[in-house]
């Protein structure tokens, strides 16, 4: 597939997102319950790692996958901390339940 590079440098976000941009996160947090994504995003990494002839097969591609890995585990936790913190009548401590 051949890309210009304009093609990763716009928004998937809504104007209305755009401005509020935890309309996004809490939209994600809505669909996709903690467990669901963290599990959608190993299976991404495991097969991605187990297929063969992929850009992975080189070690510094698959360091580079690892690291994208952990870090959207990271944002997907900071996303639920956000999004319960900002939900009306929250007196629930911050806890991510799997």
């Amino acid at each position: 597939m051949q890309t210009s590079q304009s093609f990763f440098h716009y928004t998937h976000l809504s104007g209305p997102e755009s401005t509020d941009p935890m309309l996004a996160i809490n939209r994600f947090c809505e669909l996709f319950p903690p467990a669901a994504a963290r599990q959608t995003l190993w299976l991404w990494l495991s097969e991605t790692l187990a297929a063969e002839d992929t850009q992975y097969e080189d070690a510094q591609h698959r360091a580079d996958l690892l690291l994208l890995y952990n870090e959207l585990l990271r944002l997907l936790d900071a996303n639920y901390l956000l999004s319960l913190s900002k939900a009306p009548n929250n007196n629930e401590a911050l806890v991510i339940s799997l």
